[in-house]
């Protein structure tokens, strides 16, 4: 009990240190105090997850929740650049393995299976929890890999607030953000604005090109020409409106809208010797979230019930130009995509030992997809799908340290059922004084066919089974809090295989189709840190970082007598990643520095590495950012330098992309006061 008391006073002395430095430095500190005392929430039980706060995600705007997360997780977030395609990947597998959740939502396109991460801003996003493997299962299924919770917020402020930043960047990048709250205690209303532009025409050398010189015809010299980023421009346009109301009988309802129109030029690759002025390749992207909530408090209940819709067309166009103004199209492609959300979920804890709860989720999905380029093959298709799925856990605290739960889900799509999904989780406390955990899970899952997987033509394959696997974890987690220093970190073992993994390949009629056909064994090692260290009264020291290793390699049969991918790791997955991040605070200014690594990625399922395409290169990247922040009475002001890629590395994350060298941002952002009161909402009743 002594130990207990002295945590409490500890967490005490850091609050209001935390505290004092929050009204003077840049970001703000979130210590999950609750669980340093050791009351953990039985709700966590054996769960294995990374929670980026608010510091993090609210960075610079010009950052998309794929920048975050290929920084300050230990996913693998596979981009082609800044507003270019970017997919995250967690444990080796692949970007249709991760299940996306907004709001309560899943925003997995049923279309494609994925989420493009480079179409969420980060200054969007109040909270974002990454649940690895096996954790998922409670969230939602279909993650193999795993499942990323993101949540809105209201921001629990009373009066009127009022945000705006400008940045302009490299390459004549312009990023804006201005946001707009009011609140009380029963209303909190946000609209939130991002739009961002720019040529994005940065120089590299083409090594994959090469230029030679002769004299009196004959070869005196060769080199790798210097050329531009063609066709790489953008200008991406988001909204986001929420509403939030509150009784005093413990009801809550609210809603969050969130739209979103984009225009991006797609970049030609560096062997493509097209000009972008003969050529137009380009997609355009609009799209529209709306969730719907109800949530209340009742004695030992919790009753929430959610309502939501999804639509999106994609315009896909890559025509030639000619100078007589007449244009042939080479892909000329819509897509729309309609998704209709219900949930109902209850929560109850009759004692301290015991939570149970339970929740089913309905979508309705129309896709609807058409190509009508004279190169197009086949009928398109116009498909509906009918998802549902139920959950129900249980979590129980037998012993002061000890901690089961069991979870069992139900799915099924269209007319086929999934096998029910089970998950057992347990928490161990090791050490009280250090707060350490052992954490242990395992759990089977399943991820249905995409709709493109089972329709789309020439190739979908009707005839699909659903991948399925089975996941283990054990690790052990730690949080030590002192006068002087707060330390947490974690390490996971992970092991999973999968099976019937879904595998599109070129078959003998001159087109990819999709087939189960591959067995894949994912392991590996993952392990991440956060150190606080208040170094004196104005001087705060932050050091976060993360290691994975992941070997991802293919056990499945050969497709055919050329196939050589048995034991091979998977294409485009670092076997190694690693980043940190430190930042330190001094009265107003703010210093960080990122820093992270990648090791080499397979091109081809051969892993094979005598030609120069066959591997991508490790690669190390380093930004550096410098902030001064000022106050007065009126205002307060922020000035922010930003410099990317501060060695000037020359690097590919994709094979023929390169991507930009060094480059620079400055951002300007304005907070006027208007004589607001700064006192939180919670403190007011």
């Amino acid at each position: 009990m002594w130990r207990v008391v002295v945590n409490i006073l500890l967490l005490a002395g850091i609050s209001s240190v935390v505290k004092a430095q929050q009204e003077k430095v840049a970001y703000s500190l979130e210590l999950d105090s609750v669980s340093i005392v050791g009351k953990r929430p039985l709700k966590n039980t054996g769960i294995q997850k990374t929670r980026l706060d608010t510091a993090v995600l609210h960075d610079n705007i010009a950052l998309s929740l794929a920048d975050i997360l290929s920084v300050h997780s230990t996913v693998f977030v596979k981009s082609y650049g800044r507003a270019t395609q970017s997919t995250a990947e967690f444990r080796g597998t692949s970007a249709s393995h991760t299940q996306v959740m907004w709001n309560g939502m899943r925003i997995n396109s049923p279309m494609l299976g994925t989420v493009d991460f480079s179409m969420i801003p980060s200054y969007f996003i109040d909270d974002a929890t990454l649940y690895h493997g096996a954790s998922s299962i409670g969230l939602t299924g279909g993650g193999l890999g795993g499942a990323i919770d993101l949540q809105t917020k209201p921001l629990q402020k009373d009066g009127i607030q009022v945000k705006y930043i400008q940045g302009i960047g490299s390459f004549d990048t312009y990023d804006q953000f201005l946001r707009l709250t009011y609140g009380n205690y029963h209303w909190q209303t946000s609209s939130r604005v991002v739009y961002s532009t720019a040529k994005n025409d940065y120089k590299y050398t083409n090594y994959d090109k090469k230029t030679d010189v002769y004299e009196n015809d004959i070869l005196v010299n060769s080199y790798h020409p210097k050329e531009r980023n063609k066709s790489g421009y953008f200008d991406d346009l988001h909204a986001l409106q929420e509403i939030y109301y509150r009784s005093n009988r413990g009801h809550r309802w609210g809603i969050s809208s969130w739209y979103t129109a984009s225009k991006r030029g797609l970049p030609f690759l560096s062997v493509d010797y097209k000009q972008d002025s003969e050529f137009t390749n380009e997609q355009k992207i609009h799209t529209s979230r709306t969730v719907l909530s109800w949530d209340y408090l009742q004695d030992c209940f919790k009753w929430s019930a959610k309502g939501g819709y999804v639509y999106s067309d994609i315009a896909y166009d890559y025509f030639t130009k000619r100078q007589d103004a007449v244009s042939t199209d080479i892909t000329h492609s819509r897509c729309y995509v309609n998704t209709w959300y219900g949930q109902l979920a209850v929560e109850y804890s009759p004692v301290p030992r015991l939570f149970f709860s339970a929740d089913v989720n309905i979508y309705e999905n129309q896709v609807k997809s058409k190509d009508k380029s004279p190169y197009h093959i086949g009928n398109n298709y116009d498909k509906k799908r009918f998802e549902m799925t139920a959950c129900l856990s249980a979590r129980w605290k037998p012993a002061e340290r000890l901690a089961i739960a069991a979870c069992l889900r139900e799915e099924m799509y269209g007319k086929n059922t999934i096998p029910v999904i089970p998950a057992l989780f347990l928490d161990y406390v090791i050490s009280e004084r250090w707060n350490l955990v052992a954490k242990a899970s395992i759990a089977r899952n399943y991820r249905y066919p995409s709709l493109d997987d089972l329709y789309f033509q020439p190739g979908g394959n009707p005839e699909l089974e659903a991948e399925h696997g089975f996941t283990y974890d054990g690790g052990v987690e730690f949080q030590l809090a002192q006068k002087h220093y707060l330390l947490k970190g974690n390490a996971t073992v992970f092991n999973s295989y999968i099976d019937d993994w879904i595998l599109w390949t070129p078959n003998t009629k001159g087109f990819w189709q999709p087939s189960n056909v591959r067995e894949v064994h994912n392991y590996g090692v993952e392990m991440t840190s956060d150190n606080m260290f208040f170094l004196s009264k104005n001087t705060v020291l932050d050091i976060s970082g993360n290691f994975a290793w992941t070997p991802s390699k293919n056990y499945g049969e050969q497709i055919n007598s050329n196939d050589a991918s048995y034991e091979k790791q998977l294409c485009y997955i670092p076997e190694y990643s690693a980043a940190v991040t430190t930042r330190l605070s001094w009265k107003n200014w703010n210093f960080s520095y990122k820093w992270s690594y990648y090791s080499e990625r397979f091109t081809t399922t051969s892993n094979e590495v005598s030609y120069i395409t066959g591997r991508l290169k490790p690669y190390y990247m380093s930004d550096f950012s410098i902030e001064k922040r000022f106050s007065w009475k009126w205002t307060e002001l922020s000035v922010k330098t930003i410099v990317n890629n501060l060695l000037d590395s020359e690097y590919v994350t994709v094979l023929s992309r390169p991507m930009p060298r060094r480059n620079y941002e400055l951002f300007l952002e304005i907070s006027p006061k208007f004589g607001r009161k700064n006192n939180n909402l919670n403190q007011l009743k």
